[in-house]
Formats: structure tokens, sequence, C-alpha cells
């Protein structure tokens, strides 16, 4: 054994040996560590919010080791489009027609060379009819405007355009159940209309179109975790107090009762009574510059301990003198006045 591994004391005590005490050291065994077979990308820090799509982009994903199993997918993956909406990015990339970039010299040209009807040029360009207003021309009506009258040309005309923007002709026989054209039509037509740049008929799809117009159904709605999971806003900042003694009175902000709006009507009680009864008849007046006070109205019925005085027993009322009368108050008190029902 070597030395470095063990030490021998001996000790007298007396003259009697000791037997010999050996101290053995332990030997740390090192193991070679493998290196990883997976290149580790340095993790980011990551806050969880509201607006997070997966859970894998968030804190609450397991953490990477190389020596650990392949996560799982949770629950809260975003799941692949549907067939539903790998068709509307298909319908949504077919390109609209060239022709409606056509300047009016391009739509002239096309009438001389497709059609074969030179002379109508000069109308095409007077008309300032350029690739958007040429879908226009599929109506019969528009090409008697632009003084286009014979029938053959008429036909050959319209033929002409629905081949240049793919339209649909509209058959007598069909159904009124169906819309009236075909949906890639109604796209094209929504299209050719003029408008800001900014607008909708630059911004919106296909799919957008035909959902306005309930021919497809509403995009479907994909809800993630953060959506499922109930989402209550925290208050942010929060400050609580605790065993803090109330505030003095001195301290304490005065509270005033809310301020009244004034008003130019007031209660009266009414002069003629409808029913002969004790009950009180109020009605609303309108307060003027010549009006009584409201307190002296009600001097003459304290007296007699009721509010609106005593109650008078005959419902004729009373009869109106026109005497100092003047202005606007002569004309309402004639039309108190009673009318003679047969005239003299």
């Amino acid at each position: 054994m070597n030395l470095a591994q063990s030490s021998i004391i001996t000790t007298n005590i007396g003259t009697t040996p000791v037997a010999e005490v050996r101290l053995i050291k332990p030997v740390k065994v090192r193991f070679p560590k493998r290196k990883p077979s997976v290149v580790i990308i340095e993790k980011q820090k990551v806050y969880i919010t509201a607006d997070k799509t997966t859970c894998a982009e968030c804190s609450c994903f397991p953490k990477d080791s190389p020596y650990m199993k392949p996560p799982k997918l949770r629950r809260c993956q975003v799941s692949p489009l549907t067939l539903y909406e790998l068709a509307a990015d298909v319908v949504d990339s077919l390109p609209l027609p060239e022709a409606l970039q056509w300047s009016e010299d391009d739509v002239a040209k096309w009438m001389e060379e497709v059609v074969g009807l030179p002379q109508y040029k000069d109308s095409l360009i007077d008309n300032h009819i350029n690739g958007f207003r040429l879908i226009w021309l599929e109506n019969t009506w528009i090409l008697q405007m632009i003084n286009i009258r014979i029938h053959d040309h008429v036909k050959a005309i319209i033929s002409q355009v629905r081949k240049l923007y793919s339209l649909d002709f509209i058959k007598f026989s069909r159904s009124i159940g169906l819309p009236p054209r075909k949906p890639l039509t109604h796209c094209t037509w929504f299209k050719s209309r003029t408008g800001p740049s900014w607008g909708i008929r630059q911004n919106w799809k296909r799919s957008d179109i035909l959902r306005w117009m309930k021919i497809i159904g509403p995009a479907p709605v994909h809800r993630d975790h953060w959506d499922l999971v109930w989402y209550q806003k925290p208050d942010f900042p929060k400050t609580l107090f605790g065993r803090i003694p109330p505030a003095h009175e001195r301290e304490k902000l005065p509270q005033y009762p809310p301020p009244v709006e004034p008003t130019t009507e007031y209660q009266v009680p009414r002069k003629f009574p409808i029913t002969p009864t004790d009950e009180v008849h109020l009605i609303w007046m309108e307060h003027r510059p010549d009006s009584p006070d409201v307190a002296e109205l009600f001097k003459d019925s304290e007296k007699d301990g009721s509010a609106i005085g005593p109650v008078r027993k005959t419902l004729m009322p009373k009869k109106i003198r026109l005497k100092g009368l003047t202005g606007k108050d002569l004309l309402l008190a004639r039309r108190l006045m009673p009318k003679t029902k047969f005239l003299k």
C-alpha cells in the first residue's frame, strides 16, 4: 500500500505497545461526461401575457434538456387549417382579369383588333371607357347610351366582353333560389367599381366579398389557450393599507349635495276642478315675467284649510271679462269665451 493512501500511527502507553492504526483515504472515481447529442439554443426570457398563441411560446413549456424525452404536444397548440379555409385561400389567390388595368387607348385597340369594329373607337375614347368601365358594356342599355344600336354589333361586343372578364350568361331558366350570378362574377363586378385605394374594394379578398353577400359561411373562429381560459385583467397598480387610523374630521373632504337644475315651470292649483272632491288638483304652468308669485296663489287656500280653497259646487266656469285686457291676454280670453251655437 502506498504511503499516500495509508499511514501508520504507533503509540506507547508506558512499556506496553498499542496495535497499529491505519487510516485509508477514499478514492474519488471520475467518469467522463458524455457530450450532449443535441445542440441547445439559449432560451430567451418570455413573459406570460394574454396574447400568446401556444404554450410552446411561453415559459410554461418544459425546459429543454439533451437527456429529456421529446416533449409531447399540448392541447393548446394551434390546430391546422380546415379544408374550408384552404379552399378559401385557393379562391383568394385566383388572379383578377388583366383587362381591369387597361387604359382608354387599350380599350380602343381591343375594339379594333379583337372585336373588329373600329368605327366605335372614337365613341369609347369620348366616353372615357377604360378597363373598369368596359365591363359595363355587358348591358344593352349602356351600349345604346354611347350610340351603339346595331343589333349584330351589340351581340358581338357583349360576347367579347363576357369572354374577356369571364362573366357568365344569365339564362332565363335559371332558378330564382340561386344568386343572379356565379360567385366569381360578383367578385369581378365588385372589384370593377372605382373608389379610394385604401377602401374595401382594394383590400377585400374574394372570400370576404362572398361572406358579405352570405353566399358562404362566416370565417371560423380559432380559440387558443388564453381565449379558453377565463381571463380577468388585474387591478394594477394595487395598493393595500392596513392598521391605519381613520382620518380626522378636519381632514375629511366636505360632501355637497348635487346642484338643482333651474326650471321655468311651477305647480299651481287648478281654477276649475274636474270633479267636486277634496283632492288637490295641481297643474304645471310656465313662469313668465308677469306671472303671479306662487306663494300668493296658496294664501287664500291656507285660510280655508285646504290646498285649493273651497270646492265649488258647480262645474260652470267663471264669467270671462274682456275689460282691461290687451294683446295676447285678450286673444287667450276670447278663445275661452263660450261660442254661440246658432247664428242669429
